[in-house]
């Protein structure tokens, strides 16, 4: 990672990115805290949210304007810490074992955690509102009324940009695809 001047940059007021964060980071850090109950994982996400400040060069009209920032940023994080937290956690239970697994079931499962590596991989992939669509219907389980809702767009928007991710990822994945439609049922 290249390393990112801080001379001569004033975030507001006179006050620079240094003296900043030395004057929040500690702050910042406990508020984490009480979101996330890590020590860690707090100051990781503080450490986040002054790196993208450092990246993005933003400037502030006064200090209450940059600890409004600084505050929603951190929470923010914090709040999709916990999001993906839980998400690993159901995913965790879902395939948390019951009793030892035998050699062949441990490689179907190695197995079954690649190709969806790849599926997801290939989801990432699709045009960013096919991508949206096909994830909210097909990986969360929603349906096309409730994906049309969460998006604002009408049903056919909807079943038109799914097909259109069906046809993109069987393309993407056509060794794959059989197993995708498996997939697809399992979640």
């Amino acid at each position: 990672m290249r390393q990112m001047s801080t001379d001569n940059w004033n975030i507001c007021e006179g006050v620079g990115f240094e003296e900043c964060f030395r004057r929040h980071y500690r702050p910042l850090c406990h508020f984490a805290y009480r979101y996330l109950k890590e020590v860690e994982a707090a100051e990781d996400v503080v450490q986040d949210v002054f790196t993208g400040l450092l990246e993005a060069r933003k400037e502030f009209q006064d200090e209450e304007h940059l600890l409004r920032f600084l505050y929603v940023s951190v929470r923010n994080a914090c709040l999709n810490q916990l999001k993906l937290k839980e998400i690993h956690a159901e995913v965790l239970e879902k395939v948390a074992p019951r009793e030892e697994p035998s050699e062949d079931e441990f490689f179907a499962k190695v197995v079954r955690a690649e190709v969806y590596r790849e599926i997801m991989a290939a989801i990432d992939e699709l045009p960013r509102e096919c991508g949206k669509v096909f994830r909210l219907a097909c990986v969360d389980g929603l349906s096309n009324d409730e994906v049309a809702q969460k998006l604002g767009i009408s049903v056919n928007t909807v079943k038109v940009q799914k097909n259109r991710a069906k046809i993109q990822l069987r393309a993407r994945l056509k060794d794959l695809y059989p197993l995708l439609l498996l997939f697809l049922k399992m979640v």
